[in-house]
């Protein structure tokens, strides 16, 4: 059965590639539209090749997690889309809106990163006024009987949340990346690894049956059953070459994926 054939009940629902010129499927934003409110699920790098040009409005930017992958083109988004809220875990959206909060998340960015950061871009300010803070639990009205439920997912990020809409579970970088049939740990450091491992188990428990990644697009939930043994048994031999610069890419973001996992 094809990715098209499961979504077949949830048309409104577009992945959308939002990684550099270079690798532009390294990172996957997802839009979900309803009749009251049209959502997107992060928002790539600020060196993005995200087009929503096909959206006539934007009402809500549900970002799961403060990594300058999933944040870069939150200014750009506020410009065109002049009614948009940003949505963030509770307690962390000082690192959007404070110039303090945004030199931390580029700071560390540049350490963790490396040559990366600079690809990826650096992040910038957005107006406090935009941003409102959710917790796990909350329940969003989309229309048409669609709600995106919050789930508190740490470990990747201590403030990392995933998105349920009915059985699609949106993970960000809480479950894994996929790229050429192997899964990779999304574990930068800092890293916790007993949370991560709680969180992925609870999303399995969830049952959901389609799975999207911040990193590697629509799977099939086994990804996430194979990702928590891959954990599990420590299993962090990866060995996985697309080609060209987008391989050299995915190189460099899998070093520094493991050498969080080494501490």
């Amino acid at each position: 059965m094809s990715m098209e054939d499961i979504l077949m009940p949830y048309r409104g629902i577009h992945a959308l590639p939002a990684g550099p010129p270079e690798f532009s499927d390294l990172i996957t934003v997802y839009i979900v539209r309803g009749d009251k409110m049209n959502v997107m699920i992060d928002a790539g790098v600020a060196n993005s090749v995200l087009d929503t040009s096909f959206l006539d409005r934007l009402d809500l930017v549900i970002i799961t997690h403060l990594h300058i992958d999933h944040i870069g083109l939150l200014p750009e988004i506020i410009e065109t889309y002049k009614n948009v809220k940003i949505a963030v875990k509770s307690g962390f959206k000082k690192y959007l809106t404070t110039d303090e909060g945004v030199k931390r998340l580029n700071e560390t960015a540049s350490r963790v990163l490396g040559d990366l950061y600079d690809i990826y871009g650096a992040v910038r300010k957005i107006d406090e006024s935009k941003v409102i803070e959710v917790n796990g639990g909350d329940k969003i009205d989309i229309g048409e009987g669609k709600y995106l439920e919050i789930i508190n997912t740490p470990g990747h990020a201590k403030h990392h949340i995933s998105v349920l809409l009915n059985d699609i579970l949106f993970t960000g970088d809480s479950a894994g990346a996929y790229f050429g049939d192997v899964i990779i740990p999304t574990s930068p450091s800092p890293f916790n690894y007993d949370e991560y491992i709680k969180s992925l188990k609870l999303q399995i428990d969830l049952k959901p049956r389609i799975v999207g990644l911040a990193h590697g697009g629509l799977v099939n939930p086994e990804v996430m059953s194979r990702h928590l043994e891959q954990m599990i048994k420590k299993d962090f031999n990866v060995d996985v070459d697309i080609g060209g610069i987008a391989g050299e890419i995915l190189r460099k973001q899998i070093e520094v994926n493991l050498r969080g996992l080494r501490g």
